[in-house]
């Protein structure tokens, strides 16, 4: 791919609009996220909206009607004159559903389309429960293209077939200068039916490319797509679906491009009515699709100027503004059909490859510090600490489940993302079990929803393990290169610690013909009376054939085991201080005398904190061995402010000799498996 353009040149622009009030509409206008200009008001008469036909005329209209009030109009001009690269989000709040309908992509100013200019990208934000999504880090890109042509379109619905030849050397055109090592580029064969569609979303895709007929039902609310049967005749497939099958993949696509009529209708009741909006809903950072019906010329061309401009320089509005910008040139009537939904925070889809690799704080030569790595894991003297973070695609993060359990518990405080205070919470008015027995029936019940439909299994079951394998999810784990257990357990490594109750380490190693013990740490008495192969093999010492998973803070199969409020976190400290014989002298001896390797932690995490405080700091017989820590993304930092919290973060670990990885999990893992795939040719 080219260099990519910083998208820092861009600065925010949001305009949000609230539920009517008697005035009007209220409006906000916020630039770069800091200044907040007075609010005005959107007037009443907006609606209903009558289009003359006349895109200029209605785009002017428009623009004319969203800023009559001088309010708005002077701090427009203001934002305008203090960014003259804004990039535009329209935030329109769910109590004002009714305004969704209008096509804001006409907004014109003067002779300028908005939406179609280079300098103000524009796009729709829907707001969610979810936070904002980055750029993909891993390479190559994965695009998938999935062209429906049932061969009864005709005949059943009197809908013209695709000419699928023509549309995939569009396609390829598009993509034609890209090296196949930073973008791939699969083409589904027929027939497209969605249960096709799921298993090769599981290979983990990042761009999903739809083209195929669409429609929309007004009086059920309801879009649906022309997919296939495994006949190749026509089947319908409806948006809920369709947006149910995509949530359960857990790693969704950044991108989805629904190049299909109709496939972003909306409501004027409900915010999130339509294929589109309902696909953001369930976690898509980015949806392309259609408000109307577009011609299939107008279709392919949006799509082709739109790719071949993304992979210039990565940003999605601005590729969607140029695309639209091409749409006009060539006279299309229908140019404004294409909406942006994003909830991309720098709307970069892509990064380029020195921004796609994490950066080693303190180290001036990172090869020096990979070298060291890569030498002690041929070694066999790398130890893996793996963190609750690695865990997020198949049952539900730490911060999800405190969420959904403060909510359930009327947890009265505002840290409501805090597992360990909220599950204290629950166990001081129910008993220190119940948070422990909720744990795990909450992670199966997520497991089961995420779970590929045809792995489900119908009976129940006492643990996540059993359910596991129940549904045989440790063969698509397996299957996955880039999964974080698959990524370890190539390591060949005798001892694999964790602080997460799961056995995805264990099955994987499984999966691949090794012969895994899993352990956990006896922290409380009532723990003492389990068997442990120290006993029961006096002589036995992990080695790669038959390796150890060590679990800090219990398992799912032993309930009492786990360390879960903050009191269990305290407890766990002072026992393992008072008597160190709880942790086994295999393991004391690992993390005295190998190099750790910690993934899935961010520096807040109080996992890594305890594991810190209680075994990595007092083992003052530690020889000199790196660690590294991965530090995932701060969403509390600031890009101004990152120099800060790097210095804090070199000076806070720099007596326990940890060398810190700036960067994500994604990308820490795609950098290990290159180094070590290097190392092992």
């Amino acid at each position: 791919m080219a260099e990519l353009a910083s998208s820092d040149a861009f600065t925010d622009l949001e305009i949000r609009i609230f539920q009517k009030q008697d005035q009007g509409y209220p409006v906000e206008i916020t630039l770069g996220g800091q200044q907040e200009f007075p609010r005005g008001y959107l007037p009443p008469e907006v609606l209903p909206w009558s289009p003359s036909g006349d895109l200029v005329n209605d785009g002017q209209k428009l623009f004319e009607t969203l800023f009559k009030d001088g309010t708005l109009r002077s701090a427009w001009a203001e934002a305008r004159g203090r960014a003259q690269q804004r990039r535009l989000r329209l935030r329109i709040d769910t109590q004002a559903a009714e305004l969704h309908a209008l096509p804001w992509e006409l907004l014109q100013e003067n002779q300028a389309l908005l939406a179609a200019q280079a300098d103000t990208p524009f796009s729709r934000y829907l707001p969610i429960a979810l936070p904002w999504s980055g750029a993909v880090e891993q390479r190559p890109i994965k695009v998938l293209v999935a062209v429906s042509n049932p061969d009864d379109l005709k005949e059943k619905y009197d809908l013209a077939q695709a000419d699928v030849a023509l549309e995939r050397k569009a396609l390829e055109e598009a993509f034609a200068n890209v090296d196949q090592k930073d973008l791939e580029v699969t083409f589904m064969d027929a027939p497209i039916t969605l249960e096709r569609i799921e298993e090769e979303l599981r290979k983990g895709y990042h761009v999903l490319h739809y083209l195929g007929h669409g429609a929309y039902n007004s009086k059920r609310q309801q879009a649906a797509l022309y997919l296939q049967d495994a006949d190749g005749h026509a089947k319908r497939a409806v948006d809920d679906e369709i947006v149910a099958m995509v949530a359960r993949q857990g790693v969704r696509p950044h991108l989805i491009f629904l190049a299909a009529c109709q496939s972003a209708v909306r409501s004027s009741a409900d915010a999130f009515v339509g294929l589109g909006p309902k696909l953001v809903s369930a976690g898509v950072p980015a949806v392309i699709a259609m408000q109307d019906f577009v011609t299939v010329d107008t279709a392919r061309k949006y799509s082709s100027v739109f790719y071949k401009r993304l992979v210039e320089h990565g940003q999605i509005d601005r590729a969607g503004n140029e695309a639209r910008s091409a749409l006009l040139t060539a006279g299309r009537p229908d140019a404004i059909v294409p909406v942006l939904f994003m909830r991309l925070k720098s709307a970069q889809l892509w990064s380029t490859e020195v921004d796609a690799r994490g950066e080693v704080l303190g180290s001036k030569n990172p090869k020096i510090f990979w070298t060291g790595l890569m030498r002690m894991i041929q070694q066999g003297k790398c130890t893996p600490l793996i963190g609750p973070r690695v865990n997020s695609r198949w049952v539900p993060t730490r911060d999800e489940i405190a969420q959904l359990w403060a909510k359930q518990h009327e947890y009265p405080f505002g840290d409501k993302i805090n597992l360990a205070r909220v599950a204290q919470y629950m166990a001081s008015s129910q008993g220190e079990d119940f948070p422990r027995t909720e744990l795990i029936d909450t992670s199966m019940k997520e497991l089961l929803r995420r779970l590929p439909e045809e792995l489900r299994p119908a009976k129940k079951f006492n643990s996540l393990t059993e359910l596991i394998q129940a549904g045989h999810l440790q063969d698509l784990i397996a299957s996955d290169p880039n999964e974080v257990h698959n990524v370890l357990a190539s390591l060949n490594l005798p001892l694999y610690l964790t602080t997460n109750f799961v056995s995805f380490m264990s099955e994987v190693l499984t999966v691949r013909g090794r012969k895994p013990t899993r352990e956990l740490c006896r922290w409380n008495e009532r723990l003492d009376r389990l068997p442990s192969i120290f006993e029961e093999r006096p002589d036995y010492v992990p080695t790669p054939e038959e390796p150890l998973i060590y679990h800090f803070f219990g398992t799912d199969e032993e309930p009492d085991s786990l360390v879960l409020t903050e009191d269990n976190y305290f407890d766990w400290l002072v026992k393992v201080s008072a008597e160190p014989e709880r942790v086994p002298p295999v393991i004391q001896a690992a993390m005295t005398n190998t190099s750790l390797m910690f993934l899935g932690y961010s520096m807040h995490d109080i996992e890594f904190r305890v594991i810190m405080r209680g075994l990595v700091a007092t083992r003052g017989q530690r020889r000199n061995f790196k660690h590294v820590a991965v530090q995932l993304d701060v969403d509390d930092v600031k890009v101004e402010n990152i120099d800060s919290v790097q210095t804090f973060l070199q000076q806070y670990f720099q007596d326990a000799e940890i060398n810190v990885y700036w960067g994500s999990l994604e990308q820490f893992v795609a950098e290990l498996k290159e180094q070590w795939e290097n190392t092992s040719k």
